[in-house]
């Protein structure tokens, strides 16, 4: 897939949630598109859980971002769950 279409398809997934993501721009790499299109396809019910283990892990962060509204419409919380929970539990 190319970056014009991995572009196209994190666009219409923005529009189809209603979500903006920062930091994705036509400047990123492939392998943060492909990152933050992975997190857009994400259920909102992972995305909870993903909370939970970043809040076990950094407590005051996830204290943080639980009050700070809801996350998953957040346009840089979403994705810092996602890569954070990620990045975890893959330790």
């Amino acid at each position: 897939m190319t970056k014009a279409e991995l572009l196209k398809e994190f666009d219409k997934l923005q529009k189809e949630k209603e979500i903006h993501i920062e930091g994705i721009h036509c400047n990123s790499n492939k392998s943060t598109i492909k990152n933050a299109i992975e997190c857009l396809k994400c259920p909102d019910e992972l995305l909870e859980k993903y909370l939970m283990v970043v809040s076990l892990k950094y407590e005051n962060i996830g204290r943080t971002i639980a009050e700070n509204g809801d996350f998953k419409r957040h346009s840089f919380n979403r994705l810092y769950v996602f890569n954070t929970a990620r990045q975890i539990l893959a330790n």
